[in-house]
């Protein structure tokens, strides 16, 4: 087999190059899983073609070749029979022998005979059933749908073949007692391996010293943002950001890397590029998906699909910035040295925050079946005063403290977990996710539950018109409600407390700071329904009420 591969390779006068006299000149990583390479490749080549064995998983439509001294004419590839190296430590007979081939040696077997000399040759079972597999897959595909059989090759019990001191001697392996080393023997024995494999060949315009690039887009390859916020005041933080990287696909050597954060865009980029994919179908199906006829029919779908879409963003070195390109920002880490399998961690920005605290309560919605009125105006029913004293009112409501974290930085903050310390003790207080959050805005952060703050709520029934409008045939009275909510602070310091209440009604009035959100799913009700966020600030160790009042129609 060697020397057929050798007889290949002289008749097309092509060099065969190993992948890792490449050298990677950019390297980008994503948050979902993919990597995309540029790699410079330089060699003298005595023809017009050069030849790549040790290919990448590239995925469709990204994989490109570039010529920097010769433009590059034409990229070829097909699938050859080529040997596969694979190294081990030797454990058993077989694999000492081969192992140790030129050692002077003494086989013992089990009737006693003895083999005396040195081993000029010898196959592993396994190199020589590898050939053999690929010329029974090569026969199988010449015969498919000719003739009935399951397997054209069956492996037998494996035969040790060994040349010593002229002579072929065959030995069943199971029958060597002893194996006799004059000098040390090697531990490590090198297989090859016959496999069917893709070999891309580079073709150039010109011969000589050619240097080109080879850009691809890969699986295997990602980084998750992992931030911790250690709080230095009630106003002031650190945010620290670090990524963490997960390597399935190939060794990176002292190159720089690029932890991109944004969400990409790479849709088509789904099967394996068509210089690699020699399945029975290959990339046919890519010439209905790129027909002119169906891509006009999908435009309008696709766009009225656009107006209901919002896209999220993909899950932001001590104080390094980001570099923005269009919509993606790129955080560049230099000299990355990480062998496929492993995992690491890398620093990469360190960045003063501004902070701020407050607790947040959302009350259960007010609608329109909690009241009825009882004719007359001004009054209200006497289910409205039992829920007032017996259920709304009478429970606290759970109410939650967040962290708002301002980003006053260059760059915008990647999604990610966050895990929250006080910076001089270094003791943990929350872990939870920061939000994509652009530059110049904010975002809060979930803390916990705070049981020392409480807030209670009544709503009473104030005023009734009967008749006061008629809608869709029905006749509907006008009710007045007055709500009344009491923040009581067990805490030692100020708490800022935001209440969001929800409605379906017009607010008419409030003793406080408040904004509302209309709910425009619902924007042809009688009773439209809003959100109203109350702000207000209650000192340590004080309770502080306020009032609000809504108007709602009851159908009569």
């Amino acid at each position: 087999m060697k020397f057929i591969l050798l007889a290949l390779l002289l008749a097309t006068g092509t060099t065969l190059v190993a992948q890792e006299n490449a050298v990677t000149k950019s390297l980008s990583v994503f948050k979902n899983g993919q990597s995309f390479v540029v790699k410079e490749i330089k060699a003298q080549v005595a023809d017009s073609g050069f030849r790549l064995n040790n290919l990448p998983v590239a995925l469709f439509g990204t994989y490109w070749f570039a010529g920097t001294t010769n433009p590059v004419s034409r990229v070829s590839s097909r699938v050859e029979q080529v040997n596969e190296i694979q190294e081990r430590k030797a454990n058993s007979f077989l694999e000492l022998l081969h192992a140790n081939k030129g050692k002077n040696i003494t086989i013992v077997t089990a009737d006693n005979n003895t083999y005396k000399g040195s081993v000029e040759d010898f196959d592993l079972p396994e190199e020589i059933n590898s050939r053999l597999q690929l010329q029974q897959m090569q026969l199988t595909n010449v015969y498919r749908g000719q003739y009935q059989f399951d397997r054209i090759y069956a492996p037998a019990n494996p035969v040790l073949l060994l040349k010593m001191n002229g002579k072929w001697i065959g030995i069943e392996p199971a029958t060597i007692k002893t194996i006799t080393f004059e000098d040390k023997p090697s531990r490590t024995t090198t297989a090859r391996i016959a496999v069917q494999k893709p070999i891309v060949t580079v073709h150039f315009a010109k011969s000589g010293q050619q240097s080109f690039t080879m850009m691809y887009l890969q699986n295997g390859l990602s980084w998750t943002p992992v931030y911790q916020l250690q709080l230095v005041s009630e106003t002031e933080a650190t945010l620290n950001l670090q990524a963490e990287v997960n390597n399935n696909v190939e060794d990176i050597k002292n190159t720089d890397v690029d932890f991109v954060m944004g969400v990409p865009n790479f849709s088509q980029a789904i099967t394996l590029a068509t210089l690699l994919n020699f399945s029975s179908t290959g990339n046919v199906e890519n010439a209905n998906i790129y027909s002119n006829a169906i891509q006009m029919r999908a435009d309008y779908a696709r766009d009225r699909a656009a107006e209901s879409i919002v896209m999220p963003e993909q899950a932001s070195s001590p104080d390094n910035t980001a570099v923005e390109n269009e919509d993606l920002y790129f955080y560049t880490l230099k000299n990355i040295s990480l062998s496929k399998g492993e995992r690491a961690q890398y620093p990469v920005f360190n960045k003063p925050v501004k902070i701020h605290h407050f607790y947040k309560t959302v009350l259960p919605a007010s609608v329109m079946s909690t009241y009825q009125v009882n004719g007359e105006e001004g009054t209200a029913s006497e289910e409205m005063e039992a829920a007032n004293h017996a259920g709304r009112g009478a429970t606290p409501n759970k109410v939650n403290h967040f962290v708002e974290i301002y980003n006053n930085t260059d760059n915008p903050f990647t999604s990610g977990a966050v895990l929250i310390l006080q910076k001089n003790t270094q003791k943990p207080i929350a872990q939870d996710v920061l939000k994509f959050t652009a530059k110049g805005s904010s975002t809060p952060i979930f803390i916990t539950t705070a049981p020392d703050i409480l807030v209670r709520e009544k709503e009473a029934l104030v005023s009734v018109k009967k008749e006061a409008k008629t809608y869709n045939g029905y006749k509907y009275t006008l009710a007045t409600v007055k709500g009344t909510i009491t923040v009581i602070n067990s805490k030692s310091r100020l708490a800022d407390i935001q209440v969001q209440k929800t409605i379906s009604g017009a607010i008419t009035s409030a003793s406080t700071k408040y904004s509302q959100s209309l709910n425009l799913e619902y924007k042809n009700d009688i009773n439209q329904g809003r959100q109203l966020d109350f702000e207000l600030a209650v000192d340590a160790g004080t309770k502080k009420s306020f009032t609000y009042t809504y108007e709602m129609y009851i159908r009569e």
